[in-house]
């Protein structure tokens, strides 16, 4: 009896390991065959580096931002742990937001790489994710002068966005592709912006900190919704989010924690890879997951004095288009 019932372990021992082969087998085979390019900023911690990880682990090519040096120690570990997750490529790429100039370079750092993954001259970009952001309780002013967190959490992403969109653009003409521009606000935007001049002026007297993350998440979204349209014969599907209410430390700076663990924050992987918000699922220019979008977003004429205003501030023109 003792021997038919090790023999009978034995088997089952087998059985176990043929099928966690297969399993394991199955996904890299997912892996190689459905890796797609996906540019990240604000990768570095919190909800940025929680989403890398999870696109990682799906073997996707990871172009990830942050403001820390290439060297430093905790970058270096970073993009091991992505490769190690089994990312197929990582690539890190340093710029401070709030500087223009500087967001220019990491456009063209961007394509540098994406030219020499692909070795061609235009290379295609599947997936743009403005994830960076900031709250700042005490008024700062950008490089260029302006308010620090409208500088970083929407004059940034119109100028990325703008330099990467020819990529984005190469990619979407395949009409099997899934091209996406996702930008992040926030439950807590603004229900309506304050005079346009006032919130854009040059070293000009900034509202408090909680006021100027509001309308510069509802920036995020007045952006969107206009980008879609802008963009609306490229295939490309621009939508934007609430990430949920996670313990970051933008978070714990400004409201304490009250929020999910960072673990748990998974709407930014949602709208970047899910099926059900791909284009002619959901409407390009749509609102996710967190409250109502802001009735800004559909005033057109709203729309365009906004985005005449971060044209004027930046110099960067869509209008090419």
């Amino acid at each position: 009896m003792r021997i038919m019932n090790s023999g009978r372990v034995l088997i089952h021992v087998i059985i176990f390991m043929i099928s966690s082969v297969c399993s394991a087998l199955n996904n890299i085979s997912m892996k190689i065959q459905h890796p797609r390019t996906i540019f990240l900023t604000g990768a570095t911690d919190g909800i940025g580096k929680h989403t890398c990880e999870k696109l990682a682990s799906d073997g996707h090519k990871l172009l990830i931002h942050g403001r820390k040096s290439p060297s430093d120690s905790v970058v270096k570990s970073l993009v091991q742990d992505f490769q190690s997750r089994g990312a197929e490529e990582v690539a890190y790429l340093q710029a401070d937001l709030s500087d223009l100039d500087q967001v220019e370079d990491l456009a063209k750092q961007a394509i540098t790489q994406l030219q020499a993954w692909q070795s061609c001259d235009d290379p295609m970009l599947d997936v743009l994710i403005n994830n960076a952001g900031v709250f700042d309780p005490d008024t700062k002013h950008s490089v260029q002068g302006f308010e620090n967190t409208m500088a970083i959490n929407v004059l940034a992403p119109f100028v990325l966005t703008r330099r990467l969109l020819p990529s984005l653009i190469r990619n979407a003409k395949d009409k099997n592709s899934d091209t996406r521009i996702i930008t992040t606000s926030s439950i807590s935007q603004s229900s309506t912006l304050p005079d346009i001049d006032m919130l854009f002026a040059k070293r000009g007297k900034a509202p408090s900190g909680h006021s100027s993350y509001s309308y510069s998440k509802l920036g995020d979204l007045l952006f969107t919704v206009k980008l879609a349209k802008l963009t609306s014969s490229y295939n490309i599907q621009c939508l934007t989010m609430d990430p949920g209410t996670v313990n970051t430390k933008m978070l714990l700076a400004g409201w304490g924690a009250c929020g999910i663990p960072v673990k748990r924050a998974n709407n930014t992987y949602k709208l970047a890879t899910g099926e059900k918000y791909a284009l002619g699922k959901v409407p390009s220019g749509s609102y996710h997951f967190g409250g109502s979008p802001s009735r800004d977003s559909n005033d057109d004429e709203k729309l365009q004095v906004f985005w005449n205003k971060l044209v004027e501030c930046t110099g960067v023109s869509y209008d090419d288009l």
